[in-house]
């Protein structure tokens, strides 16, 4: 592939890659995580295809010598914001699913709370955690059980 078609796929890759981290971190930002499923085919994709690039310059830094100057910085800059972009998508991804097991863990503990539970009795008759009201309780038992 010769400098100008490599210069144009890595910068058409890149831009796409800007393109579904932008649309991804409004999502995560506006908390409409129901529809960030809808991207994440799009993202592992460009991504995968992103890296590969990125892997096959660093392998061969010098296919782009021949490049203009220009063309070269565009790279850059948008590699800088593909860098900004991602460590915004995952702060923004790690805040998510801390506030998503978070929920759950409160949703179950709730459950726990709320179930009757008959907890074992105490020496003087009473549950364990019951609050006990007046004397001593009385208890009596049918022999024909």
């Amino acid at each position: 592939m010769d400098v100008a078609k490599r210069m144009t796929d890595l910068v058409n890759v890149t831009t796409r890659l800007i393109d579904v981290l932008e649309r991804e971190n409004e999502l995560l930002r506006e908390r409409r995580y129901n529809e960030l499923n809808l991207i994440l085919d799009e993202k592992e994709t460009i991504a995968r295809v992103y890296q590969a690039r990125i892997m096959g310059l660093e392998e061969n830094p010098d296919v782009l010598n021949d490049a203009p100057d220009e063309d070269r910085e565009h790279l850059r800059e948008l590699a800088q914001k593909v860098d900004t972009l991602m460590a915004q998508n995952a702060r923004m991804l790690e805040v998510a699913m801390v506030v998503s097991k978070r929920i759950v863990d409160l949703v179950a503990e709730a459950v726990k709370e709320a179930q009757p539970s008959s907890g074992a009795y105490s020496k003087k008759g009473s549950t364990v955690g019951a609050t006990q009201k007046g004397g001593s309780m009385s208890l009596s038992l049918n022999e024909t059980l």
